[in-house]
């Protein structure tokens, strides 16, 4: 046992620069390799698995060789074709945007106008018509908020 535990630790400052074994956080996966769950993998596994693929390796021939999970590798590679980078997502992510009184009242307008009216067709009319832009796009759980507001309004509690 103490061998095995000498070896982690090695591995450990080797792959992570420090000794993961040290802290409560680290973790050994079903392969038998570190991790720290919630974290991203370090550069140079991430980079050693799009080696791989590249060279025609198999994913999951990778996941067994670098001691990482299937779905690890398969998220890495999948993010790599389609942005071409390595890096994680950013971890927590940033403030939800919030929709102006223009861009509610103008989907209360296409609401009221169409009732059965898709979220990806709300989208798609505040982009045609110049409402908004790509970038300040309201997410499609705005337009079933405004909707919901909408109905509270309307209802008999707030009635005048």
């Amino acid at each position: 046992l103490r061998f095995w535990q000498w070896l982690n630790k090695i591995l450990s400052i080797i792959l992570y620069g420090h000794d993961l074994f040290n802290h409560s956080y680290s973790r050994i996966n079903q392969l038998g390799g570190l991790f720290v769950n919630g974290r991203p993998l370090p550069a140079s596994t991430r980079q050693r698995i799009v080696e791989l693929a590249q060279s025609g390796a198999r994913p999951c021939d990778i996941s067994r060789l670098l001691q990482v999970s299937n779905g690890c590798v398969s998220k890495i590679l999948c993010r790599f074709h389609e942005t071409g980078s390595i890096r994680p997502k950013a971890i927590g992510g940033s403030k939800p945007r919030v929709a102006t009184t223009a861009v509610v009242s103008k989907i209360a307008a296409y609401k009221r106008a169409c009732p059965s009216i898709f979220a990806w067709e709300i989208r798609e009319r505040l982009l045609h018509e110049g409402v908004c832009l790509p970038t300040n796009i309201p997410s499609v759980s705005v337009g079933a908020a405004s909707q919901s507001s909408q109905n509270l309004f309307n209802s008999k509690i707030f009635a005048i």
